[in-house]
């Protein structure tokens, strides 16, 4: 198939079977698509054969009922946006997300308490949920807070516990006397001290003298802004950071504020520790104005030297590209640490605007994919 044929099978769909390609009277088959065409076209029928179901000739809408009832099986509401996601540029992905809800309501696929309730809940699900939220029904709100909140738990698992370690007050290996708990024992010296007390029958030793380190006292406070963008592409960045940002809320020397921004900001922080009320807070969508976000947050920066600013973000920049190096320059000129997190697609792979990104990483700002736990180590780390 030539690359016009191809071109025209695509944007005719299962139609274009029935169809000459002009190479010898060849029909335009989807057998002759390479694998990413067929997924381009299994996502193209999914949405623009609603097209044909509001037509009156019978012919027509048997062949597209029947097709339907074939794609149901294969595709849903989330299997359809993360494969859309995966296959066109986030410019197409945008258009194609606002065309399946003003003109297809394809939120009725997801409107459903019996659809939901037998969707597996993971991040695909949370993410479509997010993307069409202000489209659900109401009566689905408690039933939506539960497969969010159950996502939300699993990723919390995975990581809660170490980035909490990452700020734990430091064990002093040269003073003993802690409180007694196992990750204040000092091994060498308890079993040095308790060397008297080997049973040589048993081939055991007994440890009747325990040491256990103290640790350091209450560090001072160190402020962490939290700035996430919530354009359209930014979903599942979104997902995580809410999480992270609900773990972070949860350790003593943290004070976590917690910024979601596109051409204005929103304050979140009161409710970033819970990363349900978060998520449901979003407003996917709308452009990116990182500069913004940045000026709104360095004047209510107090404490310069104690602060951390971190960016979820792609990085394409809709403001004043000048204004966020000078932004950012401004920060670093006052010791506030700086560091940016790129999106992720839904294989994991970091996507962002090459230009900015360059721009800043010279203006002195890392910039970087880390998952939570590496976040909170290089925070840790750095403060």
């Amino acid at each position: 198939m030539n690359e016009a044929a191809r071109r025209w099978r695509l944007i005719l769909g299962p139609d274009a079977n029935n169809l000459s390609s002009g190479q010898q009277g060849n029909p335009l088959s989807k057998s002759d698509l390479s694998d990413p065409d067929m997924a381009r076209d299994e996502a193209l029928d999914f949405l623009y054969r609603r097209e044909y179901e509001t037509r009156q000739r019978a012919t027509a809408q048997d062949n597209i009922e029947r097709q339907a009832n074939t794609q149901r099986e294969s595709l849903t509401a989330a299997s359809w946006l993360k494969q859309v996601r995966r296959i066109f540029p986030k410019t197409v992905v945008n258009e194609l997300q606002k065309q399946a809800i003003d003109r297809y309501q394809l939120t009725q696929l997801i409107n459903d308490p019996e659809v939901l309730s037998k969707a597996t809940p993971n991040i695909d699900l949370v993410e479509t949920l997010l993307t069409f939220k202000n489209h659900l029904s109401p009566e689905l709100t408690a039933q939506v807070k539960q497969i969010i909140n159950h996502v939300a738990n699993q990723i919390a698992e995975r990581f809660s516990q170490e980035i909490q370690s990452h700020f734990a007050p430091k064990r002093l290996r040269s003073q003993h006397g802690g409180r007694a708990q196992l990750n204040n024992l000092d091994w060498a010296t308890s079993i040095r001290r308790n060397l008297k007390n080997y049973q040589p029958e048993y081939d055991s030793l007994i440890l009747q003298q325990l040491a256990f380190y103290k640790r350091s006292e209450q560090q001072l406070p160190w402020y962490l802004y939290i700035l996430v963008d919530q354009s359209g592409s930014m979903a599942r960045s979104i997902i995580q950071s809410a999480v992270m940002a609900s773990i972070f809320c949860q350790v003593p020397s943290l004070r976590t504020q917690l910024y979601f921004f596109d051409t204005e900001v929103v304050d979140m922080s009161e409710v970033a520790s819970n990363p349900v009320d978060t998520l449901l807070s979003c407003q996917l969508g709308g452009g990116t104005d990182i500069a913004n976000a940045v000026e709104f947050t360095a004047a209510r920066i107090m404490q310069p030297q104690r602060s951390s600013v971190i960016i979820v973000s792609d990085f394409e920049e809709y403001g004043s590209i000048a204004n966020l190096k000078y932004q950012i320059s401004k920060l670093i000129e006052e010791q506030v640490t700086l560091i940016g997190i790129t999106a992720l697609d839904n294989e994991c792979i970091p996507y962002f605007d090459e230009n900015i990104v360059d721009m800043l990483t010279s203006s002195g700002m890392p910039i970087g994919a880390m998952t939570p736990d590496q976040l909170a180590g290089w925070l840790a780390e750095n403060i």
